[in-house]
């Protein structure tokens, strides 16, 4: 069974150091990579290691500002992006889509619910 690439993308702290922790005791189907966002390559390191999640800290970390996220979308369309918020215990998923529109009905498609 392959493993799942997950790169944790981080302006170091201690949360996402203990979740990177957790995650490696999952070796055997995570490869897990740690990203510094606040790294001027951290865009193309991310993209490099074709992830299919990347997790982040959120909010109060300056990732967003180092590593701007609509770059990992553009890069990496199908990427799942988890925003992790330890004040919250919740999570926050994001994800993209790519679509052809040859018509502005296509849009009209996308924004309403279906029939």
């Amino acid at each position: 069974m392959p493993r799942t690439r997950v790169v944790v993308l981080t302006a170091p702290s201690l949360f996402t150091e203990g979740i990177a922790t957790r995650l490696k005791e999952h070796a055997d189907r995570i490869e897990l990579q740690v990203v510094d966002s606040r790294k001027a390559d951290a865009v193309a390191a991310v993209i490099a290691a074709r992830p299919a999640v990347v997790l982040l800290e959120a909010p109060g970390q300056p990732v967003d500002s180092h590593c701007p996220l609509d770059s990992l979308l553009a890069a990496m369309p199908s990427v799942k992006i988890i925003r992790l918020d330890a004040s919250r215990d919740q999570i926050q998923v994001v994800t993209s889509e790519q679509r052809t529109v040859l018509d502005p009905i296509d849009l009209i498609g996308m924004v309403l619910p279906p029939a």
